[in-house]
């Protein structure tokens, strides 16, 4: 019998040929030989030959990305069915940077499900080995990624997000405070893909438990654990609400980023459960439910983070229990986040800080509220370590016995509980962070922001001045040669992109150029207790540093060369360097020509990560390079400067509609004579 074909989308062979997907499409109207569908029509979610689709790149000249997370995805997406994969992911194991197999995936050994027949293409081994290189290469995050990805396709589940990085990061440092225990159990009772859990084994945490209505998304959290903590965690599945693997569980916290808007969560049946000591909540608040729900899994003392849509805190339906939560005590701080800072992205999520009030405790008469959206933007976006660093120092001073310092102008506000308790309940931070505003901090403020845009506009101005020296030319016709070759010549030296350290190097004070810093234009700005890489590299003057992951969400890339003042740091996770031979390649040339249109068009894909040896530099002497390359800097010192003045006067915006719409402000008279 004739092996079956492995199938494979059009977003596939986008990944596979690291081009777009309008670019696939472009071939398949342009070319009469590109492959035909073997399954799906041609115009609802085609599938191609894999082996066709191969051999058409390679007779037209197109070059298959060969990093080992691609790798890897053509394996996954080829050779496995998703439901096969989700059974193999249950017998994969990890310990101290080694995949292994138990038995369980031993039974299914041949990863070739297409047909029960004939099943002789691969083997688990062959899928260790890959996941291995993946792991190394980009990550053990972006390795299981791949595997989940797969696996989750044929499930009818929506909504299965990863919460992101910095705000796992800062919900697990909201339980370092002083009045919380020793942290080391730790329930994530919706864990998704383990983030939550991941960010509080790096403080300490060794009793890890989660629980997921997916069985992949069980076997993903117990594997990112045991890869990145080498931690064995107990992760069930089954939906936490209405069959909970944990029932007599009480731990030291509970971290959660529950599903929202669920409609059918059990509502009915768990009308009268024991969790609700906060009211019963009704069928269109389910996230009260899982606030109750993780209260009630705390051990005396401990501390619930759950994140939020803001609509909780406002709605209706929810005013009894909100009352009651604030009533007795239970919610201590709710904690406001810009939109942008997890999914779904057009939102400005909460953390909302629950500790019950213990029997014989007094409770405070006072709740916290931080409203971090009139923090200035960072020039990526969020400026996640200002965030943290303010969020905790405002929660830290609150939870320790000098709570009155807690409260902030324009940041933070400690409200007396009789405050909140109105006929709405309203527990949006910012009406009550705004409401406290100090006129002369606010107008203090505004000075300062208006200073800083007057400073960076005076740089924009002198940076355009010192532009020119072009004139135009008609369109050359150049010969390229990619960064593979170049490498191959003996011309550069390519290190690859590494991913964070596992490990933990505080006690070292080497400062660490950062994907962002890198992005901005900034100074080394990260440390080795927050971006540490697996891989240390020393930075020179003259090297070409490309950020693994775009530099926005339109899909644009940047790039940097480092001068004298870089020289020495750490080069962060996820940033390719590029060291040439400078008696032949001169560095801003290439970093100019690598972010050009053509270039980025071509690592313009669906996945955020790329593999830059196929990007292109023209051949030219020396000499030509270097004006090239002097224009090319004059353009970076030009967007710094650009987006600097843009963030201020954004600020200065921001600032001064606050003061005005709080009260804090007011306009000039003006004078009519």
């Amino acid at each position: 019998m004739s092996k079956p074909a492995s199938a494979v989308s059009a977003a596939e062979i986008s990944r596979l040929a690291d081009v777009t997907r309008a670019t696939v499409s472009n071939w398949r109207r342009r070319h009469d030989d590109f492959p035909k569908p073997i399954a799906g029509s041609s115009e609802a979610r085609p599938q191609f030959d894999l082996r066709e689709v191969q051999e058409w790149l390679a007779e037209h000249g197109v070059e298959v990305s060969e990093s080992p997370v691609t790798e890897l995805r053509t394996l996954v997406r080829s050779h496995t069915t998703p439901d096969a994969l989700s059974r193999l992911m249950a017998g994969l194991r990890a310990s101290k940077g080694t995949w292994s197999a138990d038995k369980r995936a031993d039974v299914h050994s041949r990863i070739d499900v297409h047909s029960e027949t004939d099943v002789n293409s691969g083997s688990v081994a062959e899928l260790l080995q890959l996941l291995e290189r993946a792991a190394t290469a980009d990550g053990n995050r972006a390795a299981l990624d791949v595997l989940a990805e797969r696996a989750l396709e044929d499930t009818a589940a929506t909504g299965v997000y990863i919460t992101p990085e910095p705000v796992a990061k800062l919900m697990a440092a909201l339980l370092d405070s002083p009045s919380a225990p020793e942290l080391r159990s730790v329930l994530d009772p919706a864990c998704g893909s383990g983030s939550l859990l991941l960010a509080t084994a790096g403080l300490g945490a060794v009793e890890l438990y989660g629980q997921d209505a997916l069985s992949v998304q069980v076997e993903r959290t117990r594997l990112l654990l045991e890869a990145e903590a080498d931690l064995e965690p107990v992760v069930r599945e089954g939906d936490s609400l209405t069959a909970d693997a944990f029932e007599d569980l009480r731990v030291d916290a509970v971290v959660c980023n529950p599903p929202y808007g669920q409609r059918d969560w059990g509502s009915g049946e768990l009308a009268f459960d024991t969790r609700w000591d906060y009211g019963t909540p009704p069928r269109g608040e389910p996230e009260l439910a899982w606030v109750q729900h993780a209260i009630a899994h705390l051990r005396p003392g401990g501390t619930a983070l759950l994140l939020l849509p803001p609509a909780v805190a406002t709605r209706p339906s929810g005013r009894k229990i909100r009352a009651g939560l604030v009533r007795k005590g239970a919610l201590r701080a709710v904690i406001g986040l810009v939109p942008g800072a997890a999914q779904p992205w057009h939102v400005g999520l909460q953390i909302w800080v629950l500790r019950p009030v213990q029997p014989g405790e007094t409770a405070s008469e006072t709740m916290l509220f931080v409203d971090t959206t009139a923090l200035p933007a960072a020039a990526e976006g969020i400026d996640w370590e200002s965030v943290t660093e303010s969020t905790l120092k405002a929660w830290r001073a609150f939870d320790g016995e000098n709570s009155s310092t807690a409260t902030v102008s324009g940041l933070a506000a400690t409200v007396r509980l009789v405050e909140v308790l109105d006929d709405e309940v309203d527990l949006t931070p910012a009406r009550y962070v705004r409401s406290s505003l100090d006129s002369d901090t606010v107008s203090d403020q505004v000075d300062d922001a208006i200073r800083r845009l007057s400073s960076v506009a005076a740089e924009l101005a002198e940076v355009t001045a010192a532009l020119g020296g072009w004139s135009g030319t008609t369109a050359k016709s150049w010969r390229f040669v990619s960064i593979a070759d170049l490498v191959n010549y003996g011309q550069l030296e390519w290190i690859r992109a590494s991913p964070p350290s596992t490990g933990r190097q505080a006690d070292d004070s080497r400062a660490i150029l950062t994907a962002p810093d890198v992005a901005t234009g900034s100074p080394a700005s990260g440390s080795f207790s927050n971006s540490a890489p697996e891989t240390e590299v020393e930075i020179r003057t003259g090297d070409v540093l490309i950020p693994a992951v775009r530099s926005d969400r339109t899909g644009g890339r940047s790039a940097r060369v480092a001068g004298p003042e870089d020289a020495g740091a750490i080069r962060g996770p996820h940033v390719h360097l590029l060291r040439a031979d400078r008696d032949r390649l001169d560095p801003w040339f290439l970093a100019g020509f690598l972010t050009g249109a053509e270039n980025v068009s071509a690592t313009r894909t669906s996945t955020i990560r790329f593999d830059p040896s196929r990007l292109r530099v023209p051949v030219l002497s020396l000499a030509e390079q270097q004006r090239y390359g002097e224009t090319f800097r004059h353009l970076f010192l030009l967007r710094g400067a650009a987006r600097r003045a843009t963030y201020a006067a954004e600020s200065v915006a921001e600032l001064v509609t606050t003061g005005l719409t709080a009260g804090a402000l007011a306009p000039d008279e003006k004078d009519e004579n």
